[in-house]
Protein backbone atom coordinates (compact mmCIF):
# COMPACT_ATOMS: atom_id res chain seq x y z
CA UNK A 1 0.00 0.00 0.00
CA UNK A 2 2.79 2.41 0.84
CA UNK A 3 4.28 2.04 -2.66
CA UNK A 4 0.99 2.56 -4.47
CA UNK A 5 0.75 5.88 -6.32
CA UNK A 6 -1.77 8.23 -4.83
CA UNK A 7 -3.73 10.36 -7.27
CA UNK A 8 -3.54 14.08 -6.83
CA UNK A 9 -6.70 15.29 -5.14
CA UNK A 10 -8.50 18.23 -6.76
CA UNK A 11 -8.83 21.08 -4.32
CA UNK A 12 -11.65 23.53 -4.28
CA UNK A 13 -10.84 26.74 -6.19
CA UNK A 14 -10.46 29.96 -4.28
CA UNK A 15 -13.77 31.82 -4.34
CA UNK A 16 -13.80 34.58 -6.96
CA UNK A 17 -15.45 37.91 -6.15
CA UNK A 18 -18.77 38.22 -8.03
CA UNK A 19 -17.72 41.35 -9.96
CA UNK A 20 -14.56 39.69 -11.30
CA UNK A 21 -16.43 36.46 -11.98
CA UNK A 22 -18.79 38.34 -14.32
CA UNK A 23 -15.98 39.81 -16.40
CA UNK A 24 -15.69 38.16 -19.80
CA UNK A 25 -18.82 36.03 -19.48
CA UNK A 26 -21.10 37.82 -21.94
CA UNK A 27 -18.22 38.85 -24.23
CA UNK A 28 -14.76 37.34 -24.51
CA UNK A 29 -12.01 39.88 -23.73
CA UNK A 30 -10.26 38.65 -26.87
CA UNK A 31 -12.93 40.46 -28.90
CA UNK A 32 -11.38 43.81 -27.95
CA UNK A 33 -8.16 42.87 -29.74
CA UNK A 34 -10.04 41.38 -32.70
CA UNK A 35 -12.08 44.57 -32.99
CA UNK A 36 -8.85 46.53 -33.30
CA UNK A 37 -7.76 44.26 -36.14
CA UNK A 38 -11.20 44.62 -37.74
CA UNK A 39 -10.79 48.40 -37.86
CA UNK A 40 -7.64 47.93 -39.92
CA UNK A 41 -9.34 45.36 -42.16
CA UNK A 42 -12.24 47.78 -42.66
CA UNK A 43 -9.83 50.50 -43.75
CA UNK A 44 -8.17 48.14 -46.22
CA UNK A 45 -11.53 46.92 -47.49
CA UNK A 46 -12.72 50.47 -48.08
CA UNK A 47 -9.57 51.37 -50.00
CA UNK A 48 -9.79 48.16 -52.05
CA UNK A 49 -13.40 48.94 -52.99
CA UNK A 50 -12.49 52.45 -54.08
CA UNK A 51 -9.48 51.19 -56.01
CA UNK A 52 -11.49 48.55 -57.84
CA UNK A 53 -14.18 51.03 -58.87
CA UNK A 54 -11.49 53.36 -60.20
CA UNK A 55 -9.90 50.48 -62.11
CA UNK A 56 -13.26 49.56 -63.67
CA UNK A 57 -13.73 53.15 -64.86
CA UNK A 58 -10.19 53.17 -66.25
CA UNK A 59 -10.73 50.03 -68.36
CA UNK A 60 -14.18 51.24 -69.44
CA UNK A 61 -12.70 54.49 -70.75
CA UNK A 62 -9.83 52.63 -72.39
CA UNK A 63 -11.81 49.96 -74.23
CA UNK A 64 -15.01 51.83 -75.08
CA UNK A 65 -13.77 55.37 -75.58
CA UNK A 66 -10.01 55.03 -76.24
CA UNK A 67 -9.10 57.34 -73.35
CA UNK A 68 -6.66 56.99 -70.47
CA UNK A 69 -8.98 58.33 -67.79
CA UNK A 70 -10.49 57.42 -64.43
CA UNK A 71 -13.60 59.51 -65.05
CA UNK A 72 -16.91 57.93 -64.10
CA UNK A 73 -18.50 56.72 -67.32
CA UNK A 74 -20.84 54.06 -68.70
CA UNK A 75 -20.20 51.78 -71.69
CA UNK A 76 -23.89 52.09 -72.60
CA UNK A 77 -23.20 55.46 -74.28
CA UNK A 78 -20.56 54.17 -76.71
CA UNK A 79 -20.72 54.87 -80.47
CA UNK A 80 -18.71 51.90 -81.69
CA UNK A 81 -21.47 50.19 -83.64
CA UNK A 82 -20.53 46.63 -84.62
CA UNK A 83 -17.03 47.17 -83.26
CA UNK A 84 -18.50 46.88 -79.76
CA UNK A 85 -18.91 43.10 -80.18
CA UNK A 86 -15.17 42.19 -79.98
CA UNK A 87 -14.58 44.21 -76.81
CA UNK A 88 -16.23 41.73 -74.38
CA UNK A 89 -14.39 38.91 -76.21
CA UNK A 90 -11.06 40.53 -75.31
CA UNK A 91 -12.10 40.67 -71.65
CA UNK A 92 -13.39 37.08 -71.70
CA UNK A 93 -10.11 35.82 -73.15
CA UNK A 94 -7.96 37.69 -70.62
CA UNK A 95 -10.07 36.48 -67.67
CA UNK A 96 -10.08 32.91 -69.01
CA UNK A 97 -6.29 32.91 -69.23
CA UNK A 98 -6.02 34.22 -65.66
CA UNK A 99 -8.45 31.57 -64.37
CA UNK A 100 -6.76 28.71 -66.24
CA UNK A 101 -3.11 29.55 -65.57
CA UNK A 102 -3.15 31.43 -62.27
CA UNK A 103 -6.18 31.09 -60.01
CA UNK A 104 -9.30 28.91 -60.57
CA UNK A 105 -11.25 30.67 -57.79
CA UNK A 106 -11.33 33.86 -59.88
CA UNK A 107 -14.19 32.23 -61.76
CA UNK A 108 -17.62 33.22 -60.50
CA UNK A 109 -19.12 36.08 -58.56
CA UNK A 110 -16.98 35.87 -55.44
CA UNK A 111 -19.32 35.19 -52.55
CA UNK A 112 -19.50 31.36 -52.97
CA UNK A 113 -15.70 31.25 -52.92
CA UNK A 114 -15.65 33.24 -49.68
CA UNK A 115 -18.32 30.91 -48.24
CA UNK A 116 -16.23 27.88 -49.17
CA UNK A 117 -13.19 29.36 -47.42
CA UNK A 118 -15.26 29.87 -44.27
CA UNK A 119 -17.00 26.50 -44.20
CA UNK A 120 -14.38 24.12 -45.54
CA UNK A 121 -10.92 25.74 -45.56
CA UNK A 122 -10.66 27.07 -41.99
CA UNK A 123 -11.15 30.61 -43.36
CA UNK A 124 -7.90 30.50 -45.34
CA UNK A 125 -7.68 32.33 -48.67
CA UNK A 126 -4.67 32.61 -50.93
CA UNK A 127 -2.61 35.77 -51.39
CA UNK A 128 -3.04 35.74 -55.16
CA UNK A 129 -6.83 36.04 -54.79
CA UNK A 130 -6.44 39.41 -53.08
CA UNK A 131 -4.55 40.82 -56.06
CA UNK A 132 -5.85 38.91 -59.07
CA UNK A 133 -9.59 39.11 -58.27
CA UNK A 134 -9.77 42.92 -58.54
CA UNK A 135 -7.75 42.86 -61.76
CA UNK A 136 -9.85 40.12 -63.34
CA UNK A 137 -13.07 41.86 -62.28
CA UNK A 138 -11.97 45.23 -63.59
CA UNK A 139 -11.06 43.65 -66.94
CA UNK A 140 -14.35 41.75 -67.15
CA UNK A 141 -16.58 44.72 -66.27
CA UNK A 142 -14.39 47.27 -68.04
CA UNK A 143 -14.79 45.33 -71.29
CA UNK A 144 -18.56 45.26 -70.94
CA UNK A 145 -19.23 42.40 -68.52
CA UNK A 146 -22.83 42.75 -67.21
CA UNK A 147 -21.77 42.49 -63.60
CA UNK A 148 -21.69 44.43 -60.39
CA UNK A 149 -18.46 45.15 -58.57
CA UNK A 150 -19.79 44.18 -55.13
CA UNK A 151 -19.28 40.37 -55.27
CA UNK A 152 -15.60 40.53 -56.25
CA UNK A 153 -15.04 43.39 -53.81
CA UNK A 154 -16.57 41.23 -51.08
CA UNK A 155 -14.28 38.32 -52.02
CA UNK A 156 -11.24 40.60 -52.17
CA UNK A 157 -12.01 42.20 -48.82
CA UNK A 158 -12.56 38.74 -47.37
CA UNK A 159 -9.21 37.63 -48.74
CA UNK A 160 -7.38 40.51 -47.08
CA UNK A 161 -9.14 39.78 -43.79
CA UNK A 162 -8.22 36.10 -44.01
CA UNK A 163 -4.60 36.84 -44.95
CA UNK A 164 -4.25 39.28 -42.07
CA UNK A 165 -5.64 36.68 -39.66
CA UNK A 166 -3.22 34.08 -40.98
CA UNK A 167 -0.26 36.45 -40.73
CA UNK A 168 -0.82 37.18 -37.04
CA UNK A 169 -1.68 33.56 -36.17
CA UNK A 170 -5.35 33.83 -35.24
CA UNK A 171 -7.54 30.78 -34.65
CA UNK A 172 -9.77 29.62 -37.54
CA UNK A 173 -12.80 31.17 -35.85
CA UNK A 174 -11.29 34.62 -35.55
CA UNK A 175 -9.88 34.32 -39.05
CA UNK A 176 -13.50 33.85 -40.10
CA UNK A 177 -14.46 36.99 -38.20
CA UNK A 178 -11.81 39.05 -40.00
CA UNK A 179 -12.73 37.45 -43.31
CA UNK A 180 -16.35 38.47 -42.75
CA UNK A 181 -15.20 41.91 -41.62
CA UNK A 182 -13.37 42.36 -44.92
CA UNK A 183 -16.43 41.23 -46.85
CA UNK A 184 -18.71 43.60 -44.93
CA UNK A 185 -16.26 46.42 -45.55
CA UNK A 186 -16.30 45.75 -49.29
CA UNK A 187 -20.09 45.81 -49.50
CA UNK A 188 -20.41 48.87 -47.27
CA UNK A 189 -17.81 50.84 -49.23
CA UNK A 190 -19.29 49.98 -52.62
CA UNK A 191 -22.77 51.35 -51.90
CA UNK A 192 -22.28 53.52 -48.78
CA UNK A 193 -24.49 50.96 -47.06
CA UNK A 194 -22.96 49.87 -43.72
CA UNK A 195 -25.99 47.96 -42.45
CA UNK A 196 -26.26 45.97 -45.69
CA UNK A 197 -22.55 45.17 -45.44
CA UNK A 198 -22.99 43.87 -41.91
CA UNK A 199 -25.95 41.70 -42.87
CA UNK A 200 -24.16 40.27 -45.91
CA UNK A 201 -21.49 39.04 -43.53
CA UNK A 202 -24.06 37.62 -41.10
CA UNK A 203 -26.32 35.91 -43.64
CA UNK A 204 -23.71 34.61 -46.08
CA UNK A 205 -20.44 34.17 -44.18
CA UNK A 206 -20.73 34.09 -40.38
CA UNK A 207 -23.87 31.94 -40.07
CA UNK A 208 -24.33 33.30 -36.57
CA UNK A 209 -25.45 36.44 -34.79
CA UNK A 210 -23.18 36.69 -31.75
CA UNK A 211 -21.52 39.69 -30.17
CA UNK A 212 -18.02 38.25 -30.52
CA UNK A 213 -18.33 38.34 -34.31
CA UNK A 214 -21.00 41.00 -34.83
CA UNK A 215 -19.08 43.78 -33.08
CA UNK A 216 -15.82 43.50 -35.09
CA UNK A 217 -17.72 43.11 -38.37
CA UNK A 218 -19.85 46.19 -37.61
CA UNK A 219 -16.79 48.28 -36.81
CA UNK A 220 -15.13 47.22 -40.06
CA UNK A 221 -18.24 48.17 -42.05
CA UNK A 222 -18.35 51.57 -40.32
CA UNK A 223 -14.72 52.35 -41.14
CA UNK A 224 -15.15 51.26 -44.78
CA UNK A 225 -18.23 53.48 -45.10
CA UNK A 226 -16.15 56.35 -43.78
CA UNK A 227 -13.57 55.68 -46.50
CA UNK A 228 -16.31 55.74 -49.14
CA UNK A 229 -17.70 59.02 -47.79
CA UNK A 230 -14.21 60.53 -47.84
CA UNK A 231 -13.89 59.86 -51.57
CA UNK A 232 -17.51 60.20 -52.76
CA UNK A 233 -19.29 62.28 -50.13
CA UNK A 234 -22.64 61.61 -48.48
CA UNK A 235 -24.69 61.66 -51.66
CA UNK A 236 -26.64 58.48 -52.33
CA UNK A 237 -25.43 56.21 -55.11
CA UNK A 238 -29.01 55.92 -56.38
CA UNK A 239 -30.89 59.11 -55.38
CA UNK A 240 -34.67 58.70 -55.50
CA UNK A 241 -37.77 60.78 -55.00
CA UNK A 242 -39.75 60.13 -51.81
CA UNK A 243 -42.18 57.25 -52.22
CA UNK A 244 -45.42 56.63 -50.36
CA UNK A 245 -48.09 53.97 -50.70
CA UNK A 246 -51.69 55.02 -51.37
CA UNK A 247 -53.01 52.89 -48.53
CA UNK A 248 -52.84 49.51 -46.87
CA UNK A 249 -54.72 47.87 -49.75
CA UNK A 250 -51.75 48.57 -52.00
CA UNK A 251 -49.74 46.05 -49.98
CA UNK A 252 -51.73 43.32 -51.76
CA UNK A 253 -50.13 44.43 -55.01
CA UNK A 254 -46.68 44.28 -53.44
CA UNK A 255 -47.50 40.81 -52.13
CA UNK A 256 -48.49 39.65 -55.61
CA UNK A 257 -45.28 41.11 -56.98
CA UNK A 258 -43.39 39.04 -54.40
CA UNK A 259 -44.61 35.85 -56.10
CA UNK A 260 -43.69 37.25 -59.52
CA UNK A 261 -40.18 38.16 -58.33
CA UNK A 262 -39.87 34.71 -56.79
CA UNK A 263 -40.54 33.21 -60.22
CA UNK A 264 -37.93 35.49 -61.76
CA UNK A 265 -35.40 34.46 -59.10
CA UNK A 266 -36.06 30.75 -59.67
CA UNK A 267 -35.65 31.23 -63.42
CA UNK A 268 -32.33 33.00 -62.85
CA UNK A 269 -31.03 30.30 -60.50
CA UNK A 270 -31.98 27.40 -62.76
CA UNK A 271 -30.79 29.10 -65.95
CA UNK A 272 -27.42 29.87 -64.39
CA UNK A 273 -26.95 26.33 -63.08
CA UNK A 274 -27.90 24.85 -66.47
CA UNK A 275 -25.50 27.13 -68.31
CA UNK A 276 -22.67 26.41 -65.86
CA UNK A 277 -23.12 22.68 -66.48
CA UNK A 278 -23.23 23.22 -70.23
CA UNK A 279 -20.09 25.36 -70.33
CA UNK A 280 -18.26 22.94 -68.01
CA UNK A 281 -18.60 20.35 -70.81
CA UNK A 282 -17.62 22.76 -73.55
CA UNK A 283 -15.96 20.73 -76.34
CA UNK A 284 -13.22 23.27 -77.13
CA UNK A 285 -10.35 22.73 -74.69
CA UNK A 286 -9.24 24.15 -72.35
CA UNK A 287 -12.81 25.03 -71.42
CA UNK A 288 -11.71 27.48 -68.72
CA UNK A 289 -10.28 29.73 -71.44
CA UNK A 290 -12.68 29.27 -74.33
CA UNK A 291 -15.96 29.15 -72.45
CA UNK A 292 -15.64 32.79 -71.25
CA UNK A 293 -14.72 33.79 -74.80
CA UNK A 294 -17.91 32.28 -76.24
CA UNK A 295 -20.00 33.76 -73.44
CA UNK A 296 -18.43 37.16 -74.09
CA UNK A 297 -19.16 36.90 -77.80
CA UNK A 298 -22.85 36.31 -77.06
CA UNK A 299 -22.74 39.23 -74.63
CA UNK A 300 -21.28 41.44 -77.36
CA UNK A 301 -24.17 40.61 -79.68
CA UNK A 302 -26.75 41.31 -76.95
CA UNK A 303 -24.98 44.55 -76.06
CA UNK A 304 -24.98 45.70 -79.67
CA UNK A 305 -28.79 45.73 -79.60
CA UNK A 306 -29.23 46.70 -75.92
CA UNK A 307 -26.11 48.60 -74.80
CA UNK A 308 -27.54 49.07 -71.29
CA UNK A 309 -26.48 45.48 -70.48
CA UNK A 310 -22.81 46.49 -70.55
CA UNK A 311 -21.05 47.24 -67.27
CA UNK A 312 -22.41 47.66 -63.76
CA UNK A 313 -25.56 49.40 -64.98
CA UNK A 314 -25.65 51.86 -62.09
CA UNK A 315 -26.95 54.60 -64.41
CA UNK A 316 -29.75 52.27 -65.57
CA UNK A 317 -30.72 51.61 -61.96
CA UNK A 318 -30.96 55.37 -61.37
CA UNK A 319 -33.21 55.72 -64.42
CA UNK A 320 -35.48 52.94 -63.16
CA UNK A 321 -35.79 54.49 -59.72
CA UNK A 322 -36.74 57.86 -61.17
CA UNK A 323 -39.29 56.86 -63.86
CA UNK A 324 -37.05 57.80 -66.79
CA UNK A 325 -37.83 54.68 -68.86
CA UNK A 326 -41.03 53.53 -70.55
CA UNK A 327 -42.49 50.05 -70.31
CA UNK A 328 -40.98 48.57 -73.55
CA UNK A 329 -37.55 49.87 -72.63
CA UNK A 330 -37.82 48.62 -69.06
CA UNK A 331 -38.86 45.14 -70.09
CA UNK A 332 -36.32 44.94 -72.89
CA UNK A 333 -33.43 45.98 -70.67
CA UNK A 334 -34.44 43.57 -67.88
CA UNK A 335 -34.78 40.57 -70.21
CA UNK A 336 -31.53 41.40 -72.00
CA UNK A 337 -29.69 41.89 -68.68
CA UNK A 338 -31.09 38.57 -67.43
CA UNK A 339 -29.63 36.61 -70.33
CA UNK A 340 -26.43 38.64 -70.51
CA UNK A 341 -25.81 37.91 -66.83
CA UNK A 342 -26.54 34.18 -66.74
CA UNK A 343 -24.68 33.52 -70.02
CA UNK A 344 -21.61 35.54 -69.03
CA UNK A 345 -21.47 34.20 -65.49
CA UNK A 346 -22.29 30.66 -66.55
CA UNK A 347 -19.48 30.69 -69.08
CA UNK A 348 -16.95 31.16 -66.30
CA UNK A 349 -15.94 34.79 -66.16
CA UNK A 350 -16.00 36.92 -63.00
CA UNK A 351 -18.33 39.57 -61.59
CA UNK A 352 -21.02 40.28 -59.01
CA UNK A 353 -24.73 39.45 -59.30
CA UNK A 354 -26.09 42.09 -56.94
CA UNK A 355 -26.31 45.05 -59.32
CA UNK A 356 -27.51 42.98 -62.33
CA UNK A 357 -30.29 41.41 -60.25
CA UNK A 358 -31.43 44.93 -59.33
CA UNK A 359 -31.83 45.79 -63.01
CA UNK A 360 -33.65 42.54 -63.77
CA UNK A 361 -36.05 42.99 -60.86
CA UNK A 362 -36.42 46.74 -61.21
CA UNK A 363 -37.51 46.68 -64.84
CA UNK A 364 -40.01 43.86 -64.41
CA UNK A 365 -41.35 45.39 -61.20
CA UNK A 366 -41.92 48.76 -62.83
CA UNK A 367 -43.74 47.13 -65.77
CA UNK A 368 -45.86 45.16 -63.29
CA UNK A 369 -46.81 48.43 -61.61
CA UNK A 370 -47.67 50.07 -64.93
CA UNK A 371 -49.95 47.14 -65.80
CA UNK A 372 -51.67 47.36 -62.42
CA UNK A 373 -51.94 51.13 -62.82
CA UNK A 374 -53.83 50.64 -66.08
CA UNK A 375 -56.54 48.64 -64.31
CA UNK A 376 -56.31 50.21 -60.82
CA UNK A 377 -55.20 53.80 -61.38
CA UNK A 378 -56.13 54.95 -57.87
CA UNK A 379 -54.35 52.13 -56.08
CA UNK A 380 -50.84 52.18 -57.58
CA UNK A 381 -48.61 54.85 -56.08
CA UNK A 382 -45.49 55.07 -58.27
CA UNK A 383 -43.95 52.53 -60.72
CA UNK A 384 -40.48 53.56 -59.53
CA UNK A 385 -41.50 52.52 -56.00
CA UNK A 386 -42.33 49.06 -57.32
CA UNK A 387 -39.00 48.98 -59.13
CA UNK A 388 -37.20 49.64 -55.84
CA UNK A 389 -39.07 46.91 -53.98
CA UNK A 390 -38.75 44.41 -56.84
CA UNK A 391 -34.98 44.93 -56.89
CA UNK A 392 -34.77 43.78 -53.29
CA UNK A 393 -37.16 40.87 -53.88
CA UNK A 394 -35.16 39.37 -56.75
CA UNK A 395 -31.83 39.56 -54.94
CA UNK A 396 -33.39 38.11 -51.79
CA UNK A 397 -34.71 35.20 -53.86
CA UNK A 398 -31.48 34.34 -55.67
CA UNK A 399 -29.13 34.90 -52.72
CA UNK A 400 -31.36 33.72 -49.85
CA UNK A 401 -30.46 36.90 -47.99
CA UNK A 402 -33.77 38.65 -47.27
CA UNK A 403 -32.61 40.90 -44.46
CA UNK A 404 -29.65 42.12 -46.47
CA UNK A 405 -31.99 42.93 -49.36
CA UNK A 406 -34.52 44.80 -47.24
CA UNK A 407 -31.91 46.86 -45.43
CA UNK A 408 -29.89 47.56 -48.57
CA UNK A 409 -32.78 49.02 -50.58
CA UNK A 410 -34.00 50.83 -47.48
CA UNK A 411 -30.56 52.44 -47.14
CA UNK A 412 -30.60 53.36 -50.82
CA UNK A 413 -34.01 54.99 -50.69
CA UNK A 414 -33.59 56.73 -47.31
CA UNK A 415 -37.37 56.50 -47.20
CA UNK A 416 -39.11 55.05 -44.13
CA UNK A 417 -42.29 54.61 -46.18
CA UNK A 418 -40.55 51.94 -48.26
CA UNK A 419 -39.95 49.63 -45.32
CA UNK A 420 -43.36 47.95 -45.10
CA UNK A 421 -43.67 47.16 -48.84
CA UNK A 422 -40.08 45.90 -48.79
CA UNK A 423 -40.81 43.49 -45.96
CA UNK A 424 -44.00 42.17 -47.57
CA UNK A 425 -42.60 41.67 -51.07
CA UNK A 426 -39.14 40.42 -50.09
CA UNK A 427 -40.31 37.86 -47.56
CA UNK A 428 -42.94 36.46 -49.93
CA UNK A 429 -40.37 36.22 -52.71
CA UNK A 430 -37.84 34.55 -50.39
CA UNK A 431 -40.42 32.07 -49.09
CA UNK A 432 -41.65 31.27 -52.60
CA UNK A 433 -38.13 30.53 -53.83
CA UNK A 434 -37.38 28.33 -50.82
CA UNK A 435 -40.51 26.28 -51.57
CA UNK A 436 -39.35 25.41 -55.07
CA UNK A 437 -35.55 25.70 -55.02
CA UNK A 438 -33.40 23.92 -52.41
CA UNK A 439 -30.31 25.89 -53.44
CA UNK A 440 -29.50 29.55 -53.85
CA UNK A 441 -27.26 31.14 -56.44
CA UNK A 442 -24.65 31.41 -53.67
CA UNK A 443 -24.65 27.75 -52.67
CA UNK A 444 -25.37 25.88 -55.92
CA UNK A 445 -21.76 25.80 -57.06
CA UNK A 446 -20.60 24.49 -53.67
CA UNK A 447 -23.29 21.82 -53.49
CA UNK A 448 -22.32 20.56 -56.95
CA UNK A 449 -18.86 19.92 -55.51
CA UNK A 450 -20.38 17.69 -52.86
CA UNK A 451 -20.19 20.26 -50.06
CA UNK A 452 -23.00 20.67 -47.52
CA UNK A 453 -24.05 24.28 -47.08
CA UNK A 454 -26.91 25.41 -44.84
CA UNK A 455 -27.82 29.10 -44.86
CA UNK A 456 -30.29 28.78 -42.01
CA UNK A 457 -29.03 29.01 -38.46
CA UNK A 458 -30.52 29.05 -35.00
CA UNK A 459 -29.35 29.25 -31.42
CA UNK A 460 -27.73 25.86 -30.68
CA UNK A 461 -29.79 23.74 -28.33
CA UNK A 462 -26.79 23.50 -25.98
CA UNK A 463 -26.96 27.27 -25.48
CA UNK A 464 -30.66 27.16 -24.67
CA UNK A 465 -30.34 24.84 -21.66
CA UNK A 466 -28.66 25.04 -18.27
CA UNK A 467 -26.76 22.19 -16.74
CA UNK A 468 -29.31 21.82 -13.95
CA UNK A 469 -31.95 21.11 -16.63
CA UNK A 470 -30.20 17.87 -17.63
CA UNK A 471 -28.48 16.75 -14.43
CA UNK A 472 -29.60 13.67 -12.52
CA UNK A 473 -30.57 14.59 -8.98
CA UNK A 474 -30.93 11.01 -7.75
CA UNK A 475 -27.47 9.57 -7.12
CA UNK A 476 -25.33 8.09 -4.37
CA UNK A 477 -22.13 9.42 -2.88
CA UNK A 478 -19.32 7.61 -1.08
CA UNK A 479 -17.11 8.85 1.70
CA UNK A 480 -13.46 9.49 0.87
CA UNK A 481 -12.24 7.48 3.88
CA UNK A 482 -14.43 4.44 3.15
CA UNK A 483 -12.53 1.29 2.20
CA UNK A 484 -13.06 -0.52 -1.03
CA UNK A 485 -14.35 -3.70 0.62
CA UNK A 486 -17.11 -1.71 2.35
CA UNK A 487 -18.14 -0.04 -0.90
CA UNK A 488 -18.20 -3.39 -2.74
CA UNK A 489 -20.72 -4.72 -0.26
CA UNK A 490 -23.00 -1.74 -0.85
CA UNK A 491 -22.38 -1.12 -4.58
CA UNK A 492 -21.63 -4.27 -6.58
CA UNK A 493 -19.74 -3.23 -9.79
CA UNK A 494 -22.40 -4.71 -12.08
CA UNK A 495 -25.10 -2.47 -10.53
CA UNK A 496 -23.09 0.63 -9.67
CA UNK A 497 -23.28 3.98 -11.46
CA UNK A 498 -21.09 7.05 -11.34
CA UNK A 499 -20.29 7.78 -7.69
CA UNK A 500 -19.04 11.17 -6.43
CA UNK A 501 -16.49 10.88 -3.63
CA UNK A 502 -16.87 13.40 -0.79
CA UNK A 503 -14.95 14.25 2.37
CA UNK A 504 -16.40 14.51 5.88
CA UNK A 505 -17.75 18.01 5.13
CA UNK A 506 -19.48 16.77 1.98
CA UNK A 507 -17.07 18.57 -0.39
CA UNK A 508 -16.29 16.87 -3.68
CA UNK A 509 -13.00 14.98 -3.81
CA UNK A 510 -13.31 13.01 -7.05
CA UNK A 511 -15.41 10.35 -8.76
CA UNK A 512 -15.54 6.57 -8.91
CA UNK A 513 -16.74 4.74 -12.00
CA UNK A 514 -18.09 1.17 -11.92
CA UNK A 515 -15.02 -0.32 -13.57
CA UNK A 516 -12.83 1.23 -10.84
CA UNK A 517 -14.50 -1.11 -8.37
CA UNK A 518 -13.30 -4.09 -10.40
CA UNK A 519 -9.80 -3.38 -9.17
CA UNK A 520 -10.78 -5.61 -6.27
CA UNK A 521 -9.65 -8.57 -8.41
CA UNK A 522 -6.02 -7.54 -8.25
CA UNK A 523 -5.75 -4.99 -5.46
CA UNK A 524 -6.03 -5.00 -1.71
CA UNK A 525 -9.58 -4.39 -0.49
CA UNK A 526 -8.23 -1.90 2.04
CA UNK A 527 -7.91 0.82 -0.61
CA UNK A 528 -9.83 3.93 0.42
CA UNK A 529 -12.06 5.80 -1.95
CA UNK A 530 -9.81 8.85 -1.71
CA UNK A 531 -7.00 6.78 -3.21
CA UNK A 532 -9.19 5.42 -5.99
CA UNK A 533 -10.93 8.70 -6.77
CA UNK A 534 -10.49 9.90 -10.35
CA UNK A 535 -10.10 13.49 -11.52
CA UNK A 536 -11.25 13.07 -15.13
CA UNK A 537 -14.47 15.02 -14.79
CA UNK A 538 -15.75 18.57 -15.16
CA UNK A 539 -17.03 20.54 -12.21
CA UNK A 540 -20.10 22.66 -12.98
CA UNK A 541 -22.37 24.98 -11.06
CA UNK A 542 -26.13 25.60 -11.16
CA UNK A 543 -27.00 27.99 -13.95
CA UNK A 544 -24.03 27.10 -16.15
CA UNK A 545 -24.96 26.79 -19.81
CA UNK A 546 -24.73 23.27 -21.17
CA UNK A 547 -22.71 24.69 -24.07
CA UNK A 548 -19.99 25.96 -21.73
CA UNK A 549 -19.88 22.69 -19.78
CA UNK A 550 -19.81 20.62 -22.96
CA UNK A 551 -16.90 22.72 -24.22
CA UNK A 552 -14.95 21.94 -21.05
CA UNK A 553 -15.75 18.25 -21.48
CA UNK A 554 -14.33 18.29 -24.99
CA UNK A 555 -11.20 20.17 -23.95
CA UNK A 556 -10.54 17.75 -21.06
CA UNK A 557 -11.70 14.73 -23.11
CA UNK A 558 -13.98 13.49 -20.34
CA UNK A 559 -17.59 12.27 -20.29
CA UNK A 560 -18.63 13.04 -16.71
CA UNK A 561 -19.82 16.21 -15.01
CA UNK A 562 -20.43 16.78 -11.31
CA UNK A 563 -22.66 19.73 -10.44
CA UNK A 564 -21.86 21.27 -7.05
CA UNK A 565 -23.72 23.83 -4.98
CA UNK A 566 -21.33 26.76 -5.46
CA UNK A 567 -17.68 27.77 -5.55
CA UNK A 568 -17.71 28.23 -1.78
CA UNK A 569 -19.64 25.03 -1.08
CA UNK A 570 -18.53 22.28 -3.49
CA UNK A 571 -21.12 19.71 -2.39
CA UNK A 572 -22.43 17.49 -5.22
CA UNK A 573 -26.06 18.14 -6.14
CA UNK A 574 -26.22 16.40 -9.51
CA UNK A 575 -24.36 14.29 -12.04
CA UNK A 576 -24.37 14.51 -15.83
CA UNK A 577 -23.10 12.00 -18.38
CA UNK A 578 -22.38 12.70 -22.05
CA UNK A 579 -25.52 10.80 -22.98
CA UNK A 580 -27.65 13.15 -20.86
CA UNK A 581 -26.47 16.08 -22.99
CA UNK A 582 -27.29 14.21 -26.20
CA UNK A 583 -30.88 13.94 -24.98
CA UNK A 584 -31.22 17.68 -25.59
CA UNK A 585 -31.43 16.95 -29.31
CA UNK A 586 -34.47 14.76 -28.59
CA UNK A 587 -36.08 17.57 -26.61
CA UNK A 588 -35.58 19.92 -29.56
CA UNK A 589 -37.06 17.39 -31.97
CA UNK A 590 -40.10 16.94 -29.76
CA UNK A 591 -40.47 20.71 -29.48
CA UNK A 592 -40.55 21.04 -33.27
CA UNK A 593 -42.72 18.04 -34.12
CA UNK A 594 -44.92 17.03 -31.18
CA UNK A 595 -48.30 18.68 -30.81
CA UNK A 596 -48.94 20.09 -27.36
CA UNK A 597 -52.47 19.74 -26.01
CA UNK A 598 -53.98 21.68 -23.15
CA UNK A 599 -52.90 24.99 -21.69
Amino acid sequence: MADSPRPQIETSPTPVPPKKRNFGIALEPEVVRISGYALLVGLIGGLVAEGLLELIYFFTNLFFYGKLSFAVTSPAHNHLGLWVIPIPIIGGLLVGVMVYYWEPTLKGHGIPEAMEAVLFSHSRMRLRVAFLKPLATALAIGTGGPFGAEGPIIQTGAAFGSLFGQAIGLTPYYRRVLLAAGAAAGMAATFTAPLAGILVAVELLLFEFRARSFIPVSLAAAVATGVRIHFAGWSALFPTAPYKITGMNELWLFAGMGILMGLVAIAMIRSLFWLEDSFDHFPLKPALIWSPVIGAAILGVIGYFVPQVFGTGYDTIRDMLNNRLRAPGLLGISVAKFWALVISLGSGTTGGVFAPSLIVGGGIGAVYAMACQHFLPNLVSNPAFYALVAMAAVFAGIARAPFTSIVFLFELSHNPNSLLPLIVCVMISDGFVRLFSPDSIMTGKLIKRGLIVLQDYSVPVLMRARIDDVMRKQFSVVQADAELRTILQKFPPENAELLPVVDKQGALVGIIQPHDLLKSDTQDHHFTMRELARQDYVRAYPGDLVDRVNRDMLLKEVENVIVVESHASPKPIGIVRANDILQLRRWLLEEETREVTGI
